[in-house]
């Protein structure tokens, strides 16, 4: 990935995921040295408190297990296109991809809840000086509605 911040974004989810799927901390411990490094541990802090609950929302309120390449893969799948798209739609105010991207990540029920954490993360995001591109709502409903290809764990 070639943009650094939302290159730090969608590891850190995929950290975060696998912390949860897996029960092993030593991804989150891997989330806080890539964000510690490239943020300083002052800036890490609230980035990262923001993004645990932003994944845990995720986490909560999807029914069927979350697809993620593995930290540092140069690709991204479905699922990690919705969510770094979600957090770069916060940051650019464009609530209708923000709004299709949590309900195609954990359905309506949970969206809300989601919706808020993402907007806590692109804010704590925006204030370390972290900006992300914006990613029109075609280009990210034109990805999520292409067949799923299997994921490589």
């Amino acid at each position: 990935m070639q943009r650094e911040t939302e290159g730090l974004v969608v590891n850190g989810y995929r950290c975060w995921v696998a912390g949860y799927q897996t029960g092993n901390v030593d991804h989150w411990a891997r989330a806080w040295n890539l964000f510690a490094v490239r943020l300083g541990t002052g800036q890490a802090r609230p980035v990262i408190s923001q993004l645990s609950l932003w994944v845990k929302s995720i986490c909560l309120w999807r029914t069927d297990p979350l697809e993620t390449f593995e930290f540092e893969c140069r690709h991204i799948c479905r699922d990690e296109c919705l969510a770094v798209s979600m957090i770069a739609a916060c940051q650019h105010e464009d609530y209708p991809c923000l709004r299709y991207c949590a309900n195609r990540l954990c359905g309506i029920a949970g969206s809300e809840e989601t919706v808020e954490a993402a907007l806590g993360l692109a804010s704590t995001l925006k204030s370390a000086g972290r900006d992300m591109m914006p990613v029109p709502l075609d280009i990210v409903r034109g990805i999520a509605e292409m067949p799923q290809t299997p994921t490589l764990h």
